[in-house]
């Protein structure tokens, strides 16, 4: 499941988006869920396995180069 939350400042559009591996409960009615990973996992692997500090931040920059949205690929009738 893929969310996005700003960083907390007003008027600025920076942002954190949030790969979790399962549904986040707690992230209800807090941060805005918009996609699915269908592909890729891979990458999130590699991203699970980066090092971090006490802070829990990554100690190497992370970027996503590039995504492919897809309409609609897997029709649930469940929510995200």
């Amino acid at each position: 499941i893929v969310s996005m939350a700003n960083n907390g400042n007003a008027n600025t559009n920076e942002s954190q988006f949030f790969i979790t591996y399962s549904k986040q409960h707690q992230l209800n009615k807090t941060y805005t869920v918009f996609g699915r990973v269908i592909d890729g996992f891979d990458s999130l692997e590699l991203m699970e396995r980066e090092p971090v500090d006490a802070n829990n931040l990554p100690l190497n920059e992370i970027k996503i180069h590039y995504v492919t949205i897809h309409a609609n690929p897997i029709a649930e009738n469940e929510q995200l």
